[in-house]
């Protein structure tokens, strides 16, 4: 009668061993694997601020090209697309950014993407170009990606191509 005793206590501790330590199901098991391997920091969107005269002038950003102002949000352009580079401004910080020579070509020498080290830009007509005088503009689409290509800023705007 021990024996039968302890062989049923043996087995509810193992019966609540069991319970305690749930193997995880394969779909459970591979969501860990790839949140380990992943290692993103979570996206922080940017906001942009207006590329302003002082910023021209101090980081010599003068030049031909295309600026891109955003829809509600002013008179300040929050991109400088040009010829040798492309120019986003947040956090009080100027980034410059190194034109993709193989995107598509806009007006004025620039360029449809721009990428850096923390950022990228891609710059895409959404209507037909028109010339007013010595300039060009058409409606378009902004995005910023960060640097694992997620999206951090998107805005749609007008854009005018001109000397800067």
């Amino acid at each position: 009668m021990l024996h039968g005793r302890l062989a049923l206590i043996s087995l509810s501790i193992f019966a609540l061993a069991a319970c305690s330590e749930k193997e995880p199901t394969d779909a459970e098991a591979i969501a860990a694997v790839e949140a380990a391997q992943d290692g993103k920091p979570p996206v922080k969107p940017l906001q942009l601020q207006p590329i302003l005269y002082p910023d021209i002038t101090i980081n010599k950003l003068h030049g031909t090209g295309c600026a891109f102002v955003a829809d509600g949000g002013g008179l300040g352009a929050v991109l400088l697309a040009q010829d040798k580079r492309g120019v986003i401004k947040y956090g009080d910080h100027v980034q410059v950014l190194a034109p993709d020579a193989g995107s598509a070509k806009l007006p004025k020498g620039s360029f449809s993407r721009y990428t850096g080290k923390e950022n990228a830009v891609t710059l895409t007509t959404t209507g037909p170009v028109t010339p007013v005088g010595t300039t060009e503009q058409f409606k378009g689409k902004m995005v910023v990606t960060d640097a694992f290509e997620r999206p951090v800023y998107e805005a749609t705007g007008d854009v005018q191509c001109k000397a800067i």
